[in-house]
């Protein structure tokens, strides 16, 4: 197993990395994939701002980082991500660091 970078370690700073991951709000099962992008390892929830029939909002996407370069992965590749959460629920950055997916805003 390689070492951990400084990058990496801040990245994952009070980020829970229980698995399979626990959350009363999280759905049934659910489990991030295990092949992300080649290249990219590091699954992140990023607040995007978006607007919506010309109201502004904020949205979190998914996607990967790679903590090398600050490259996201949607910069280049095509992927899906299965939304992990209830319907209705709107997580916090705190419930995604819960599941083990580090909120990037």
């Amino acid at each position: 197993m390689s070492e951990i970078t400084k990058a990496e370690a801040e990245l994952y700073r009070g980020v829970d990395r229980a698995n399979p991951p626990q959350h009363e709000k999280l759905i049934t099962g659910w489990l991030p994939p295990e092949a992300p992008p080649e290249g990219y390892k590091y699954l992140v929830a990023i607040l995007a701002p978006v607007r919506i029939e010309g109201v502004q909002d904020y949205m979190w996407i998914l996607d990967y980082l790679d903590t090398d370069t600050a490259i996201f992965a949607s910069e280049d590749h095509e992927f899906e991500v299965p939304w992990p959460w209830q319907a209705g629920f709107k997580p916090t950055g705190n419930d995604w660091d819960a599941i083990g997916i580090p909120h990037l805003m």
